[in-house]
């Protein structure tokens, strides 16, 4: 057993596996075995010596731990990469100095780059294979030509005046600089932040002694003595980089060509071509490789082709049929927001999801790619639009009003409102009653909706999805109505809104010490067990400013700014003052600090506008006892 343990542990690799049967139904597929791990060293050498470059086995090498371990990490396989260096076109590689391997030197000529002058990335070869510094960058610093934006990246080299040749002589020796010269311009150039570590660490050698000196000089020497081998091959890596360069852009300018004139002859778009999965792996192999397309390689893929480009078109109306349909889309929400902001006395309009249900929204939503030239605000659209939304708004009245008790509502006279329209129909949703009453933290607490707003209501504590495909019903919603006899009219008058609306701030609760309009007495009349009102002399002062906690309570970006001041002010504890004691000074909080004080001290968990007012008087007094 033992013999044959260490048989086993010696073997290079296991023996190949036999081709596994299918697998079944759920469960995983068996790996395929790469069998090129299986070759001799000496096979897979004659393999790799049809390989053009030695880019292409750095990228073999990359793909396993073994191939890292056979290519990369061994000196025996060094005769590979020597053989792909030169066969590489249009120039064999130069050999590369000592201190590279030949996996690292394939990857210092062909991976993507950093300046570390200017620290931009690049694909291309290097203008200074020395400084390792790009085209642009090296441009502009071998012909003084630099432009405002590249003044930055320009100013990373470094020009060594003849002063300090004669102050600093070691550091040319043994800095690197730019190889490449030119008649108006024959400085030296390094690298600024080479040559500031340069001259901070000569002038600290020289104030530790002579000791230090000794071997700061012979530290420097050893890297002056590498220095000529390093700038031959940085000149030998230039000439062949340009070479290099000249061949692939020509090669991508014939491939590009042969693109072209193929998809010419065969009716196609050369965008479709170079994106069909066959052409595309051919183009971009050739192109890598420096290796122009020919016929004999597009005859080989020519019978895929057509179904591969006839897929991609297919893909690509799906997309454009999507888009437009997105577009579409937002178009209908911006209609049916314009709808509720613009400045005329907006109609009632049902929740937006209704709204996509309407007959001319769902054929223009639905409509081809290229109906979205038409928008709802053409004038036949718009017309066909406010006819749909009117047999809504009359199927709601019909059945909001058999749920207030008049089923087949008819107006005999102009004098009465519809049962809908009167201030005392107010609705609620049973479903979110139902979900406040088991403690659901999603459903506002309010006193109902009136007519627009149980048409526009949406159940906020359902999930997206199914809120999404709800259908508005009238059936899901019961009255809350109290009737009110303050205003001397009666429900069904017609004239009995304005004569509320002209009554203002006067109705005051005869529980609490809160001031308000009419509207506001159905929802505030929840709060307490038994409720009545009264006509207060005059309007509540400082006047009530509508609609102002609907604003604060909704926390975004915009209320913000608004909610952080601390200018709010409780009307339950504003205290009357008489004429002979001085007024007290109020209270003054943030808009969160004021809905932490109504809960705490007076119970109240949602916040109305007649509990509160904002303070504008510029000398007022915070009071924070």
């Amino acid at each position: 057993m033992e013999h044959e343990h260490k048989r086993r542990k010696q073997s290079p690799s296991p023996p190949p596996v036999e081709d596994a049967p299918d697998a079944p139904d759920g469960a995983a597929a068996p790996l395929h075995k790469c069998y090129m791990t299986l070759l001799p060293l000496e096979l897979l050498a004659e393999v790799l010596s049809y390989l053009p470059s030695p880019r292409d086995i750095l990228a073999i090498a990359r793909t396993s731990k073994h191939f890292c371990a056979v290519l990369a990490n061994n000196k025996a396989t060094d005769f590979i990469w020597r053989q792909a260096r030169a066969r590489c076109q249009p120039q064999p590689i130069p050999d590369p100095t000592p201190d590279f391997t030949e996996a690292s030197y394939a990857a210092f000529l062909f991976d993507s780059k950093t300046c570390e002058v200017c620290q931009k990335r690049t694909k291309e070869m290097y203008h200074s294979f020395a400084l390792r510094a790009s085209e642009v960058l090296g441009e502009l610093a071998m012909w003084n030509i630099m432009s405002l934006q590249d003044l930055r990246s320009a100013t990373a080299l470094h020009r060594v005046t003849p002063q300090e040749e004669v102050e600093y002589p070691e550091f040319v020796h043994w800095l690197p600089q730019l190889e490449r010269r030119n008649v108006y311009d024959m400085g030296v150039k390094v690298r600024e932040d080479d040559w500031l570590q340069a001259v901070d660490e000569y002038k600290k050698v020289h104030h530790l002694g002579e000791e230090a000196v000794a071997a700061y000089v012979k530290e420097k020497q050893a890297l002056a003595d590498l220095m000529p081998a390093k700038r031959d091959l940085c000149i030998q890596l230039i000439r062949w980089g340009r070479s290099y360069e000249a061949r692939r852009k020509e090669v991508l300018r014939l491939n590009h060509a042969k693109a072209t004139s193929l998809a010419q002859l065969q009716g196609w778009q050369p965008r479709d071509l170079l994106q069909a999965p066959s052409y595309r792996l051919l183009h971009h192999s050739r192109n890598r490789s420096l290796e122009p397309v020919t016929d004999e390689d597009i005859y080989a893929i020519r019978g895929l082709l057509d179904a591969e480009i006839a897929a991609h078109r297919e893909r690509k109306l799906h997309r454009e049929q999507e888009k437009a349909q997105q577009i579409r889309l937002k178009q209908v929400r911006s209609e049916w927001d314009h709808m509720h902001t613009r400045e005329l006395p907006a109609h009632v309009l049902p929740n937006l999801q209704e709204f996509r249900k309407l007959s001319v929204v769902k054929i223009y939503e639905a409509g081809p790619s290229g109906s979205e030239q038409h928008t709802l605000r053409d004038p036949f659209v718009s017309s066909v639009l406010a006819e749909n939304l009117e047999q809504w708004r009359e199927a709601a009245r019909a059945g909001l009003a058999a749920v207030l008790g008049f089923p087949g509502w008819k107006n005999l006279s102009r004098r009465r409102l519809h049962p809908v329209d009167r201030l005392t129909a107010r609705f609620r949703c049973t479903r979110c009653d139902a979900a406040a009453s088991s403690g659901s933290k999603k459903v506002p607490e309010d006193g109902g909706m009136d007519f627009a707003r149980a048409c526009e209501h949406v159940c906020t504590h359902l999930p997206k999805k199914r809120r999404n495909k709800e259908k508005w019903s009238a059936d899901r919603f019961v009255p809350d109505q109290r009737v009110l006899s303050l205003c001397g009219t009666t429900p069904e008058d017609v004239d009995s809104i304005r004569i509320a609306d002209e009554l203002g701030d006067r109705v005051q609760c005869q529980s609490c010490p809160c001031i308000m309009d009419v509207r506001s007495v159905d929802r505030h009349c929840k709060r307490h067990v038994d409720c009545s009102f009264t006509l207060a002399n005059g309007p509540v002062e400082p006047p009530i400013e509508h609609g102002l906690a609907k604003k604060l309570l909704k926390v975004s970006r915009d209320t913000t700014p608004e909610r952080d001041q601390k200018v709010f002010v409780c009307r339950h504890c504003t205290k009357p003052h008489s004429s002979t004691s001085e007024p007290h000074p109020p209270r003054l909080m943030t808009f969160n600090g004021l809905i932490s004080h109504m809960k705490e001290k007076h119970l109240i968990l949602l916040l109305a506008d007649e509990d509160f007012y904002r303070q504008k008087a510029a000398g007022a007094i915070d009071d924070l006892a």
